[in-house]
């Protein structure tokens, strides 16, 4: 999730000037609770009237007495003339009102006290225009490809803090309430809710439009609530297998009618399978599925009403097209795995995102890999994260996943990849430490228990302790909480250090924290590491129940194994990478590891997973000067033989990390290292210019696609020949079929050697498709233009835009460009010369990654110090300025300290 955007809309009428209300605490007072909302909404949507007014009755038990109610409102023009507090017998006048911008609060100062363990009915009317922040109740539209009719719709987006933009409500998750929705609207659309329909009856005054009562919700936290407002088409309705037979409607607008769309076949499956791995029921009858036309994420997980964003869905053509499939695919599953984690047992408040975004996560990679083993995408999203975690927590400033939040900016904030994929890999090694059977039944415990309810993450760790003393997986007097809170509760993660007494079979295992770019050593952070070892005689990398834990904050281990391994075989710490810590062994144990990927069949039975991190790990090492590059490259030189993604992925990506940190010189001989390393794996791939969809299994689509691009990037063999084969014999209608998954390469190679002539075919191309995911990929294509002055008119073009898929296209094209030699320079002056309307035009999460992107290629002091100086002052670039200037840094004392290394190790070998 990202920033929100600015809203524009200001409607809120008080009847006394607003002040700063005199409760200022960021949390929602305690003495009220409320029990129940009955929400009226009536919704307009005529071309020039979009709009809605509605009213709610809340029931609000006082848990202590009270002489105010606060809740949340902004945005809303409120009635306080119908405004009114009842108890059963009287009525309570308001007599002022208070306002605080910071949290939204929205105090009515009452006449008397509400007593303790009384309820209170708060009945309040509001009306505001629908706006297009897509928060709140937002506005949408679709254009008809037929008619050219432009058809407009209302939906909701209330995650995390935007249901207080729709209705006047406690929003905060704790305080979970039931829900009756009434919605009114036009005959002419549909309404949903989370609930089916019970009846609808004739407006009272207004011609054709009708009032709709859904039935009660069950109870739930405001952020789930849902409603929606169109005339979109049900593609489908189906039956799933569940103990209610939950009813799927799919809805979406008639353009993408004949598209394949995934969430129709998985989310039923999907269902089934979380009932039968939770072995709790589905609480819900129905479930309507719509993918909107704009959508602030890429969906969500409402109660009863999933929405997809349509912008994120994978169309008939476009960039990558089976990487577009696998994340959908994906995302369906996070959404349905969220009922659980998330809607049925919800957080008590954001500080613990990671509770329902990082179980989530990690189920829907289970369920991935249960509903299609022959796919291995649940594995392949781990390797990626694990990567992503390695390089992104090594930084020195990175926030732990459980931390305070305060104001709806700052919780919106946690909505990080970060968040969702460190809170995956938590709960992986959850599962791994304590092991199948204990994992699940204290995972059932913990949904049995806090059903309905809210929870922190000790309630998580508490439900797993007793389910591992149980079957006596930890001894009796471990405390898992106190383990596992040294993992969420700080950023970072420790480099364990292994070295051997190979005379006497001792081990010693040392623990510091590990920085890019640092010394180490200097900081005294700990973990509870739990450690699984593996011998080379008895390869079994599925046991991944530790032997023992190192502790914190003791943070040193002598240990004399039981069965003492010889002195010529390996150990490895870690199997499966089933905890997020890097390993360091003694040298004798490095080369031993190293003989056996070379020499052993099947790689000695190393894990996948492991060999990605012994080559990860070991580079990293040499990157802080604790191994040589010399070392690093020894090891991969086992690559020549490995024909897994995983590894060779790694390896290349890290690498590729270094290349614009290189002087021409050093980058000539760099190409020339890649393009040897990358032959043996490029000729044992089909032909690009024979490729065809048909012809390469879904399952080898990702590998061919990173070897394709690799092997085209650094000119391997004929690639840039094939691939300009492939799109020269596409262009003119020859037999070459040009694959969806490898468009972006063919037209790249076509871009890269082409001149004028080319460039102008693919921008005007480009200029004239109505296929979004198409014109994404010519895009991403035309930064590998060898001309700078053509790319500009491109930039110039799609930055000039008011259209937000067109300006997005302008980053793409940028990621590509910063990637390229010949495109660098002039791309980093277009940036810092472009900075002001950049700022204006991208959200924080977008500026970030272009910032990052740039800083990854600046070699001197002197760049740096220019990059800052010329966006400092533009308060859009406050937040990712100085994570570029940091990431900066890093590379130029990579620079200063390990070029000459990492040169002599590559020189050795071409």
């Amino acid at each position: 999730m990202s920033q929100p955007t600015k809203c524009y809309l200001i409607l809120l009428i008080l009847a006394i000037p607003s002040t700063w209300a005199t409760y200022d605490h960021y949390r929602l007072p305690n003495s009220l609770e409320p029990l129940h909302y009955n929400l009226r909404i009536l919704t307009h949507l005529n071309s020039t009237d979009q709009r809605f007014e509605g009213s709610v009755k809340v029931e609000i038990l006082a848990k202590e007495s009270a002489k105010n109610i606060t809740l949340h409102s902004t945005n809303l023009k409120i009635d306080e003339d119908r405004t009114s507090v009842m108890s059963d017998h009287e009525k309570i006048s308001v007599t002022s009102i208070e306002t605080n911008e910071v949290y939204n609060f929205y105090t009515l100062h009452l006449s008397q006290q509400l007593e303790k363990n009384t309820i209170y009915q708060l009945e309040m009317h509001f009306e505001a225009s629908l706006n297009d922040s897509q928060s709140g109740y937002y506005k949408s539209n679709y254009t008809d490809a037929i008619t050219k009719e432009v058809h407009h719709l209302a939906v909701t987006q209330f995650s995390p803090t935007f249901a207080r933009q729709a209705f006047p409500c406690f929003d905060e998750p704790s305080w979970k309430s039931t829900f009756n929705v009434t919605l009114g609207y036009h005959k002419n659309y549909t309404g949903l809710s989370g609930t089916p329909i019970i009846g609808c009856q004739e407006h009272e005054s207004l011609e054709n439009y009708v009032w709709c009562d859904h039935e009660p919700l069950l109870r739930t936290s405001t952020y789930l609530v849902a409603y929606a407002v169109h005339d979109l088409r049900n593609a489908a309705t189906q039956e799933s297998s569940t103990h209610n037979g939950v009813i799927f409607r799919n809805w979406m607008e008639p353009k993408l009618l004949d598209q394949e769309m995934i969430s129709l076949d998985m989310a039923p499956k999907l269902l089934t399978f979380y009932e039968n791995l939770f072995q709790m029921d589905f609480p819900l009858v129905k479930i309507d599925q719509v993918t909107v036309p704009t959508h602030r994420f890429t969906a969500m997980e409402n109660w009863g009403l999933v929405t997809y964003n349509e912008e994120r869905l994978p169309q008939n053509t476009g960039y990558n097209l089976q990487e577009q499939k696998d994340q959908t695919s994906f995302t369906v599953a996070h959404e349905y795995a969220h009922q659980w984690f998330g809607n049925l047992v919800t957080m008590k408040w954001w500080n613990d995102l990671w509770l329902k975004e990082g179980p989530s996560t990690y189920f829907g990679y289970l369920a991935l890999d249960a509903l299609q083993p022959e796919l291995t995408r649940g594995e392949r999203f781990v390797d990626r994260d694990l990567a992503n975690f390695f390089d992104k927590d090594s930084n020195a400033t990175v926030p732990a996943i459980s931390k305070d939040v305060k104001d709806p900016k700052e919780i919106l904030a946690q909505f990080t990849e970060y968040v969702y994929q460190k809170g995956s890999l938590t709960m992986r090694m959850l599962h791994k430490l304590l092991g199948e059977e204990v994992f699940f039944q204290g995972i059932r415990s913990f949904l049995s228990r806090y059903y309905l309810r809210n929870v922190a993450q000790g309630d998580l760790w508490n439900s797993l302790q007793e389910a591992a003393l149980q079957k006596k997986v930890i001894p009796s007097n471990f405390n898992l909480s106190r383990a596992m809170d040294s993992w969420t509760l700080q950023g970072g993660y420790p480099l364990v250090t292994l070295n051997r007494n190979y005379e006497t079979g001792s081990l010693t295992l040392k623990q510091t924290r590990f920085f890019k770019g640092q010394e180490l050593g200097n900081d005294t952070s700990c973990w509870w590491v739990p450690l699984s070892l593996v011998r080379q005689t008895l390869p079994n990398f599925d046991q991944t129940i530790p032997k023992l834990w190192l502790e914190c904050p003791a943070v040193t281990e002598d240990l004399q194994l039981v069965e003492t391994p010889s002195s010529d075989e390996w150990i490895i710490l870690n199997p499966q990478v089933s905890t997020i810590f890097r390993v360091n062994y003694d040298e004798k144990n490095w080369r031993l590891i190293m003989n056996s990927l070379l020499n052993d069949t099947n790689f000695g039975g190393i894990h996948r997973l492991n060999r990605a991190q012994l080559i990860d790990d070991l580079l990293a090492l040499a990157a802080v000067q604790v191994h040589t590059y010399d070392t690093a490259f020894d090891l991969l030189t086992y690559l020549e033989k490995e024909r897994e993604l995983g590894p060779w992925q790694r390896a290349v990506n890290i690498i590729n990390k270094l290349r614009p940190l290189l002087d021409d010189e050093e980058a000539k001989r760099f190409k020339i290292y890649m393009q040897k390393l990358l032959l043996p794996l490029y000729k044992s791939f089909p032909k690009l210019s024979g490729i065809t969809g048909s012809s390469t299994a879904i399952k080898d689509i990702p590998f061919a696609h990173f070897v394709y691009s690799q092997a085209c990037r650094y000119h391997v063999d004929d690639c840039t020949d094939q691939a300009k084969i492939l799109t020269i014999s596409h262009r003119n209608g020859g037999n070459h079929e040009l694959p969806s998954n490898f468009q972006q390469i063919a037209y790249c190679s076509f871009l890269e050697e082409g001149s004028e002539t080319e460039f102008q075919e693919v921008f005007g191309h480009f200029q004239n498709t109505t296929n979004e995911s198409q014109r994404r990929v010519l895009a991403s294509s035309l930064g590998c233009s060898r001309n700078f002055k053509n790319f500009e008119k491109f930039l110039n073009y799609t930055l000039g835009s008011n259209e937000k898929p067109l300006s997005d296209c302008c980053l793409l094209a940028v990621k590509t460009a910063l990637r390229r030699d010949h495109l660098v320079t002039p791309t980093g002056n277009y940036i810092l010369n472009h900075a002001k309307i950049l700022g204006e035009k991208f959200k924080k999460k977008e500026l970030t990654g272009l910032l990052l992107g740039l800083a990854e290629s600046l070699r001197s002091p002197e760049e740096l110090e220019q990059l800052k100086d010329q966006l400092e002052d533009i308060k859009q670039f406050k937040e990712s300025l100085p994570k570029a200037l940091y990431l900066g840094k890093i590379n130029q004392k990579w620079r200063k300290d390990c070029s000459s290394d990492f040169i002599t190790a590559l020189g050795k070998r071409i």
